[in-house]
Parts: structure tokens; sequence; C-alpha cells
């Protein structure tokens, strides 16, 4: 039975306004559906919606298929009946008794339907009820069924008006998957359910996208890479637009390996140019995939693990990657390392200790480096090599190293009250050094102290941010002109340039225990630490070898002319007490008391 085409277009543009047009199915109406089936006792419920051709079933239980011809749809007489629609038995009725549903399986007889009527009051489907036998339906069941079927209409208007749609791609929403999960995860009942995020686009590209070409053309590429999912899991899942360039989708597969494969196709698809303002634009590609197991229905934790897998795919610049418990639990670590790092500053559980550097002529200390501890009241001794990368990425880094600075400097004027120069080496972070009020700030801290600016050498980390023009060279150079030593720390652990440390005043270039390792045992590892060291020498810088571990390691940095070391060999992190002690004991050795 085909509707006039009058009416095939008002029930058209009712779905679309609706936004339910093409949408193969809806858990969030699974409820309604079961319940219709419960109150009813039907082994067959479902939301049926009309198009031009098929009839498909936003939510079914006891129906085996999805879709059927629009020709064979019964709904397509309910929808035009005054009221509810009941057919006692099917068989006996000329108009369905060779209805596929009828004469094969599931061998269908009794049939009622409620008509979905929209507030303008067009017909868009129905919600059935059907039973392998026949049956009566009084006028209490019809109303029933029909009030029913008014709620399943508000849902589908709640969806449409609340947000469940997104406004760019006109895919379901991150609110509408929390609606849905529940309904996903119980149709799964051969295999495993397998919840999916994939980034089409990474944030920062995004942004230089927008910056470049506008807004629009950077939705219409958002919407594009939507369509284009969509269409390649058409049949296979429903896809939610979850974040800017980020859609989720949960997929059924008897085996991991299954997953992995589709994920690689979707790749291969995605990964087609896509056209925006006229650009060919390359897409990006990163998946996340978490095997989801009964009754985890928190739709939030989902979604918030799709996040640390598909991240984990981000850093390790592969096209996915699965959620692994032991990333989560490193990550929920760091964020409460950087929770409780002010706290933790103000009751006292960070200090600092020393490491003495000393000259590799006459092995006598010149120096002392200030290095951060944190004894955290419940973890225990924390690494700086954990927690440091964590405040870098936070605006802590900022406070830690105002503490370290404050801290350090009222070491050194302990130690003078105490009778002695003990000059300090203090690491600055890139972002504490690009404030614009960082040499300020240090100039006022040493002032205040009366201590000579020649007491403190400050360590800094090369990289990109040493960039012509960047506040960070301005404090550099004024620094230096103040009388303050500036080193480059860990030279030669990755970014390694010198042809913009020519340019800037530095005076000791730090080599990196990467470096010294194997200078022992590996020619290749000699020639480079000597090839460095005399082209700092030759820009007028002195070289200090950090992580000295061996004594074979000092004989060859010897003979190459190194001017210091540091290292667990000569002295290990101490506190200041022994700090004193080592300068004391060296202060005796340079003077002999003569008899």
């Amino acid at each position: 039975m085909s509707p006039p085409t009058s009416q095939r277009d008002e029930r058209s543009a009712v779905l679309s306004a609706m936004q339910v047009d093409g949408l193969a199915s809806l858990p969030a109406l699974d409820r309604l559906t079961a319940l219709a089936g419960y109150t009813f006792d039907a082994p067959v419920a479902f939301v049926s919606i009309l198009g031009d051709v098929k009839q498909r079933f936003l939510s079914r239980i006891g129906l085996p298929m999805a879709q059927t011809d629009i020709r064979a749809s019964i709904c397509a007489h309910a929808v035009t009946a005054d009221g509810v629609l009941v057919v006692p038995d099917l068989r006996q009725d000329p108009r369905f008794r060779d209805n596929p549903l009828v004469t094969d399986s599931p061998h269908l007889r009794f049939y009622a339907g409620a008509p979905l009527v929209a507030k303008n009051g067009v017909a868009i489907g129905a919600l059935c009820v059907m039973d392998t036998r026949p049956r009566t339906f009084n006028e209490g069941d019809q109303d029933q069924l029909a009030t029913l079927a008014e709620l399943v209409v508000a849902q589908l208007e709640l969806r449409a008006m609340s947000g469940r749609l997104d406004p760019v791609s006109g895919l379901p929403s991150r609110h509408q998957l929390h609606a849905d999960l529940p309904g996903i995860l119980a149709r799964c009942t051969e295999g495993t359910a397998y919840a999916v995020a994939v980034d089409i686009l990474d944030i920062p590209r995004a942004n230089q996208v927008g910056q470049v070409l506008g807004l629009r053309p950077l939705e219409a590429l958002i919407r594009r890479a939507g369509v284009r999912l969509r269409a390649a899991l058409e049949g296979v899942a429903t896809v939610y637009h979850v974040g800017v360039t980020r859609f989720a989708f949960v997929v059924e597969m008897p085996a991991a390996a299954q997953v992995e494969a589709l994920i690689l196709e979707l790749r291969t698809r995605m990964l087609r140019p896509l056209m925006a303002a006229a650009v060919p634009m390359s897409p990006r590609f990163h998946a996340g995939i978490c095997a989801v197991g009964p009754g985890e229905e928190d739709s939030h934790d989902l979604l918030r693990r799709l996040l640390v897998s598909m991240h984990g795919a981000f850093d390790a610049r592969r096209p996915f990657c699965w959620y692994s418990e032991q990333r989560d639990e490193k990550m929920h670590r760091a964020y409460r390392l950087a929770s409780d790092a002010e706290r933790g500053l103000q009751a006292g559980d960070f200090h600092l200790d020393y490491q003495p550097r000393f000259t590799l002529d006459g092995r006598r200390p010149v120096s002392a480096e200030a290095l951060i501890r944190w004894t955290h009241p419940t973890l225990g001794s924390i690494s700086p090599t954990e927690f440091i990368p964590v405040f870098e990425r936070t605006a802590l880094m900022d406070e830690v190293t105002n503490w370290v600075l404050d801290t350090a400097l009222d070491q050194v004027q302990a130690w003078r009250a105490q009778g002695l120069d003990i000059p300090v080496s203090i690491n600055l972070s890139s972002s504490y050094l690009s404030n614009a009020s960082a040499w300020h700030d240090i100039r006022s801290k040493l002032e205040h102290r009366a201590l000579p600016f020649s007491m403190i050498e400050l360590e800094i980390t090369e990289g990109e941010w040493l960039r012509p023009g960047s506040p960070a060279i301005g404090h550099i150079a004024a620094m230096a002109q103040a009388g303050i030593t500036v080193a480059i720390d860990d030279f030669g652990s990755g970014y390694s340039n010198f042809s913009y440390l020519s340019d800037l005043p530095i005076h000791t270039v730090k080599l990196d225990k990467s470096l010294i390792d194997g200078i022992a045992i590996n020619p290749r590892a000699r020639a480079k630490v000597s090839a460095i060291h005399h082209l700092a020498h030759e820009l007028g810088y002195l070289t200090v070898a950090e992580g000295v571990e061996q004594q074979a390691q000092v004989e060859v940095l010897a003979a190459m002319g190194v001017d210091e070391v540091q290292g667990y060999l000569l002295a290990r992190p101490m506190s200041p007490a022994l700090v004193m002690q080592v300068f004391e004991a060296a202060a005796i050795t340079a003077c002999p008391v003569r008899v």
C-alpha cells in the first residue's frame, strides 16, 4: 500500500524535522517497546517509521528483520486508520494473508498498531504489537496502546528539541548516546560489545583550519566526515557526534580482531581527502577501542575510557589503541599529583637536596645544583622524573619554580651566614621564564636577600621556546648582563641546536647523561661528546658532564678537556648540612695548616 504523493511529502518533512529520516534504529525507544510487549503479553513489539519505499523498525523485540518493503507494511494501513488498527487474525484478512510475516517465519497471526501522530497531525509510523496466535484486543487495550504511542512521539520530539542531535553534523549527539547505551547493550546477545571513538581532525589542526578558512568550511569538513563515517557503518552501528571532531559508536563483534579490521577499513575510507572551501584537506584518523562488558551502562565513564585509549593512539602515533587500565591508572595518579602539589608545598612535603659539581682537574667542588624532592603523605617518595612532567602540563609549574627559587636562595643565604659561599644552580621552567615579569621577580628575590648575582646559575632546557624575540631571550640577556650565569641543561638529550645557542649569552653547556653513559666503551659515543665539547669551547662555553658514574668515564672526559663533572661517582644529591661538609673539607685541603 503506497500513500499519495502529498502524504509522502508531508511525512518526509516531519521525519526530517524530527531528524529521524534515514535513522536505522533508536535504542532509547527500546524500553517503551519492551513495555508494550510486556503490557499486552505480546512476543513481538516494534516502532515502525514509514519511508517512501521502506518501513524501518527503530526499535523492536521478537522481530528478526530491521526493515521491510513498504508494500508489505501492515503499519501503512495503521497510519490511515481511525484510531488503533486491530487485526484479530491476519490469515483471515484478505489484505494481509499473503504478507511475508504471515506466510513465512515468524508466521504472525495477530496485529494491533497505534499510529505515531506528530503535532501537526501527520502520521509517521506506528507502535505495534503482534502475536503468533489470533487474539482479541478490547477498547481498554487500544487506549493503552495509543497512550504508549503518544509517549513514543514525545520521546522523538524531545530528542529533536533537547540538543540530542548535533547541529553541525546532524548526527545523534553525546547526550543521545547516554540515552541509547542501555538499549544498545541490551541488544548485544551473541558477541561482545565494543565501543569505538574516532578523531578525524585533531584539535590543534582543527583550530588551524578554522583560522585559515573560517568556521563554516571547518563545519562543512566535520559534516562531510560524519556523513562518510555514517555511510561506512550503515547497517552496522549508529554513529554519534561526541566532540568537535570526534565520533563514537558501539558495535557487536565475535572477536577483537574483527573490530581492529573494521577500524582499519574505516581509516582507509576516512583518510581520503575532504573538500573545505575548495581546498582538499587530508583528514587524520586516531581511534580508541574499549570492550564493554554486560551491565556496564555508565556512558560517561565509557566515553572517558575511550578518550584514554584514543589519546594513547595519539601518543603512540598509531591508527588505534585499546583501552589500557595501566595507562588509565597512570593518568589518575598524575591527576592526583597535580591536585595534591599545592597542598604539599604548604604542608612541607617538598624539600631540596643539593648535588655538588666538581672541577675535572683537581676534583674541587665549585657549586651545587638544587634538586626538588617530594615525599607524599600517602604515596611516599615520588621521583622528579614523574612529577615534574605533570607540573609542566599545568599552571603549577610557575608556583613550584617560585618555591624552588625562594628555598634555594634562602639556603645560599644560610650558608653565607655560616661562612661559606656556595654557588647554586637552579632549574627554571620554560613557562616561568616566558613570563614577562620573570627577570624582575628573580632580581627582587636576590636583592631582598642581599645576595651577589654571581652566586646563582640558572639552568634552562633548550627548545623551540627560545625563539628570537621571545620574552625568555630578553630575560636571559638581562640576567647575563647582571652577572648571573646561564646554563643549558640536558644538552644532547633531544632537541640540540648550536645555531641559536651561539647567539645567546650562555655561560655553560651541561652534557646530558645519555651522552656520557657509553663514552668508556663506545668510540662513536666518545666522538659525539668530543665534537660537542670542542664546539662548545670554540664558542666560549664552559662544559659540564652530567651523570658521571664510572671512573673510566672520568678518565675519558679528562682526556678531552671537559671542565667540570657532576654525578654519583663524586657525590650524590645530599642535604644542605652534608654539602657544607663537602665544601669545608675542600677548603681545608686547599689551605693546609703549616706547623
